[in-house]
């Protein structure tokens, strides 16, 4: 648990002190863990290197949650299946 929360820390603080593409992979990694933090991510982007216009970066994150809550979800059920 404890790692979790770290992690979900860290990913919330890397676009502040790492460069952006290892800022996204952490993110979707804590992404899988807490699939908001995708959402969250992406309007944190759009506000930091936003350039106006259609909002790529919070349409990806909203993306990547739902697509992380459904991979978390069919992983639980194969675990708690076997």
């Amino acid at each position: 648990m404890l790692l979790r929360t770290v992690l979900v820390l860290l990913s919330l603080l890397a676009p502040f002190f790492v460069p952006w593409p290892f800022a996204v992979v952490l993110g979707l990694i804590a992404s899988y863990f807490v699939p908001p933090v995708a959402v969250v991510l992406g309007v944190m982007f759009e506000v930091l290197y936003g350039v106006g216009g259609v909002p790529y970066a919070a349409l990806a994150g909203a993306i990547a949650c739902a697509l992380l809550y459904g991979v978390r979800r069919f992983v639980k059920a194969r675990i708690m299946e076997a």
